[in-house]
């Protein structure tokens, strides 16, 4: 077939010449490929324009696509709108790239349609883009196209609650699109994997795990990456670590940054530290905001401050909010200590209940039990059983006893052995011996080194009292 395109391409045919480069770009030869092409839309064929413009695309040269695909679309070429709609659009011209959807839809074009359902989508004008993606879906055309349309339907579906009718179309996508035939084997397989790793997402969640685990293992065997997580996320929930293990180092290998992390995560719980360092180092290094705290703590964790406070400080940067306070930690260990408070403060505005509490310590240790008081109790009522417990014993030195059983026994509630302990004293105090032993019982079962010696007190002052 190809000598036969060849020789019809060499003789000035301009239909051979796009059939001959198409075959020449599915095996990957592009630069022969697009020689073929720039020939027959220099002679003038529309569709050589727009085959040339979306190879130039795809190579990542957007200008030199858009002045090719837009002298096929001025020209009536209907793919060739569609394309200069997805060019607009990925620079950013929503109504350029409107205007140019709209206009391959008068011609029947069911892509143009299918993208404009995402736009809509994009603007939350739900109930218009389900009419413009139905429409798609429902074309004859392109079945890659109609399956991506159902797909997009699928998910409407899934975020209104909707999954019997989520699954039925995700069902019917990955048979349209299996079955048709109609488009480059690379492009279908990929798309039904999409269609069955959603599928197995939506029969995890209505517990049927046996099918899932079935689709995703199909999808993950052709290296579809997001099934070969979501396998791995099932096999650990069922309890397969070192199934798990596999298919998350499967997809860390490939790149998949969720996975480096879920690999080292493994890694790390099973006492394997030197070999998550690697996977969790390699997901910062791509820049997850996540990986690089991770890091960071592990670095830390063994005594490597100078890279942990560069990786908490990446982390920071990143948005990670909770590493402030690890950054402060460091921070204070090689002396920094006004921007270890700096980093403090600023993590206690940000809500982290324990910088509040560590806020409060440091108050202490100066001495400014005012300040203390005030951190103790901003981080006690955003519900920290630590502030409770603070502010329950600066109250009781204050002799407000009544605010100090208060805040003890919200801190005991919480699970707090000191809070239990030293509630119990209070009650004591307060001649309430028997719910005094009972809350110094509950602290000694909750492991609170020096419940005893308080139950002793409470028992004592019971026997005498």
């Amino acid at each position: 077939m190809e000598e036969q395109y060849r020789e019809a391409a060499e003789g000035g045919d301009p239909k051979a010449m796009i059939r001959l480069g198409w075959l020449l770009e599915q095996r990957g030869d592009s630069a022969q490929a697009e020689g073929w092409y720039r020939r027959a839309a220099s002679g003038g064929d529309l569709d050589g324009m727009a085959r040339l413009g979306q190879l130039l695309r795809d190579r990542g040269e957007p200008a030199a696509a858009e002045e090719w695909m837009r002298k096929a679309a001025e020209a009536g070429h209907v793919d060739a709108m569609g394309g200069m709609g997805y060019l607009l659009e990925q620079r950013g011209d929503l109504a350029g790239a409107q205007n140019w959807y709209h206009r391959a839809v008068e011609h029947g074009d069911a892509y143009a349609m299918w993208k404009i359902g995402c736009l809509l989508v994009q603007e939350s004008r739900l109930d218009a883009a389900r009419e413009w993606l139905r429409k798609a879906a429902d074309t004859t055309g392109y079945s890659v196209v109609r399956g991506n349309a159902l797909r997009d339907l699928a998910r409407l579906a899934m975020q209104r609650g909707d999954l019997d009718e989520a699954e039925e179309l995700v069902r019917s996508a990955a048979t349209i699109v299996s079955q048709a035939g109609d488009a480059p084997q690379d492009e279908a397989v990929e798309l039904v994997a999409e269609l069955l790793t959603l599928l197995a997402s939506l029969l995890t969640e209505r517990g049927e795990p046996a099918e899932a685990e079935g689709l995703l293992r199909w999808a993950a065997g052709v290296g579809h990456l997001p099934a070969v997580f979501s396998l791995a996320g099932l096999l650990e929930q069922q309890g397969d670590l070192a199934g798990a293990e596999q298919w998350h180092r499967q997809a860390a290998e490939a790149g998949h940054i969720r996975s480096m992390m879920m690999l080292a995560t493994l890694l790390e719980e099973r006492g394997d530290v030197a070999g998550a360092e690697p996977w969790y180092r390699s997901a910062a290094e791509a820049g997850a905001p996540m990986a690089m705290d991770l890091l960071g703590r592990l670095l830390e964790k063994r005594q490597d401050f100078a890279e942990a406070e560069r990786w908490y400080r990446e982390a920071v940067s990143a948005g990670i909010q909770k590493t402030m306070l690890r950054l402060a930690s460091v921070l204070e260990r090689r002396g920094a200590a006004a921007e270890a408070e700096q980093w403090c403060r600023r993590a206690a505005d940000t809500g982290d209940t324990l910088a509040m509490y560590r806020m409060g310590a440091q108050a202490e240790e100066r001495e400014d039990l005012a300040e203390a008081e005030r951190w103790y109790l901003r981080s006690a009522e955003a519900g920290s059983e630590f502030g409770m417990f603070q502010v329950g014993r600066l109250r009781w030195d204050q002799r407000d006893l009544e605010a100090a059983e208060l805040w003890l026994r919200r801190s005991a509630a919480a699970g707090n052995a000191s809070a239990m302990a030293m509630l119990g004293l209070l009650l004591a105090e307060l001649g309430e011996t028997a719910q005094a032993e009972q809350w110094c019982r509950l602290a000694i079962d909750a492991g609170y080194a020096n419940a005893l010696i308080d139950l002793k007190a409470v028992t004592d002052a019971r026997r005498w009292g």
